[in-house]
């Protein structure tokens, strides 16, 4: 006799429900978002008539700050940045055997001494004229329009520095070029009283440096009487 089959089908089980995520009871955008974001959000077990479990951000916890506070912050360091890296560039010379500079875009170019041809009745500072590529330029002793005494035309170092100030070109005579150089803003302060010779209104300034000191000329009124109107022309 055949023997039945004990087994049997087993009833299907149940498919056990979707975890739900607990929300906020304020139900605020800004709440879950927060929340999200921090991993505070866990999916809470279905089973059962439990509530839902509710996960508060601590109160005690500052809010995150806005984003573009920082971006304020980061273009106030460039800003401070900028300021400090910010340089001069100035060509400088020498005359009584201090160092001057004066800003390098009003420099044309530098020059030996030639020959210097001499105008009746200018300023004792007007050396004379020179020919330039063609071009007739007054030549002024720097040193003696200082006050300075007066440049050795015959010295191996003497150069002419031919500026360009107020669409005028001006040979300046001096003891002797130096070099150019870039000069840290933050580095040029007011000139000393002891530090220099001569009219304080003719300097900007003096940039000190950590080998020596460069006293900044003012060539703009260093040069008004001979860039006033006729002033130069007279020389010429």
């Amino acid at each position: 006799m055949a023997r039945r089959s004990s087994s049997r089908k087993k009833p299907p089980r149940k498919k056990e429900a979707e975890p739900r995520i607990a929300l906020p009871s304020s139900g605020l955008a800004a709440d879950i978002l927060a929340l999200a974001a921090s991993g505070a959000l866990e999916p809470a077990p279905a089973a059962g008539p439990a509530p839902l479990v509710e996960r508060r951000a601590p109160e005690s916890e500052p809010a995150a700050a806005p984003a573009h506070n920082i971006s304020l912050f980061g273009a106030s360091v460039r800003q401070e940045r900028k300021a400090v890296e910010a340089t001069e560039h100035l060509a400088t010379f020498f005359l009584s055997g201090e160092e001057y500079g004066v800003d390098v875009r009003l420099v044309q170019e530098i020059i030996r001494v030639s020959e210097i041809t001499q105008v009746p009745r200018a300023p004792d500072f007007i050396k004379g004229v020179i020919n330039l590529r063609g071009r007739i330029i007054p030549v002024v002793d720097l040193k003696r329009k200082l006050g300075l005494g007066e440049v050795s035309e015959s010295a191996r170092t003497s150069r002419i520095v031919v500026v360009k100030v107020k669409e005028r070109l001006v040979g300046l005579l001096v003891d002797g070029a130096s070099q150019v150089l870039k000069v840290p803003v933050a580095s040029i302060e007011a000139a000393p009283e002891e530090v220099v010779e001569i009219d304080a209104n003719y300097l900007r300034g003096v940039a000190k440096l950590e080998d020596r000191l460069i006293i900044l000329m003012d060539l703009p009124k260093v040069l008004a009487l001979e860039l006033r109107e006729g002033g130069v022309t007279a020389a010429e």
